[in-house]
């Protein structure tokens, strides 16, 4: 997990810090400047759960709860979610975490069955002290669509 109000190496964005920290007793550790977790009111998320990213540098691939083709790691991709790729999808999570390696404003998208697309552009938060940007935990609750009475 990411601990909030850490500061990012200010070194730069490459892969692992280099160096025996940063300035002003930041720690040098790469963490994600972005950790969401999902969760859907009073149960699991939905097993078609979607996350798709968008950022400066590029559009990530879509993650797709129930389809371990999709789940990446750091190395494939700057989306990645807690899944255990040795095992098939689970039938119920009560949280869905994922980890977004990206630099700058992000924007975030998300579907599932039964619940409304949830779409929210995520900026990052300067830090004065260590002159670069604090990794941030954000906490999303899936909205459940509202039957307005109309049947099919």
């Amino acid at each position: 997990m990411v601990a909030v109000g850490a500061c990012k190496d200010p070194g730069g964005g490459g892969a692992g810090g280099a160096g025996s920290g940063g300035a002003g007793g930041c720690p040098s550790v790469r963490e994600a400047m972005f950790t969401i977790t999902v969760r859907a009111p009073g149960g699991s998320v939905p097993p078609d759960t979607t996350v798709h990213i968008a950022w400066s540098a590029a559009e990530e691939p879509t993650f797709v709860l129930n389809d371990p083709t999709t789940w990446k790691t750091l190395e494939e991709a700057n989306l990645v979610c807690a899944v255990d790729r040795t095992k098939p999808p689970p039938d119920a999570l009560e949280a869905l975490v994922c980890e977004l390696w990206t630099a700058g404003v992000t924007r975030v998208e998300i579907s599932g069955t039964g619940y409304e697309d949830f779409e929210q552009t995520l900026a990052p938060v300067m830090s004065e002290e260590c002159e670069a940007f604090i990794p941030q935990t954000v906490d999303i609750e899936l909205v459940p669509v509202v039957d307005e009475g109309i049947e099919e």
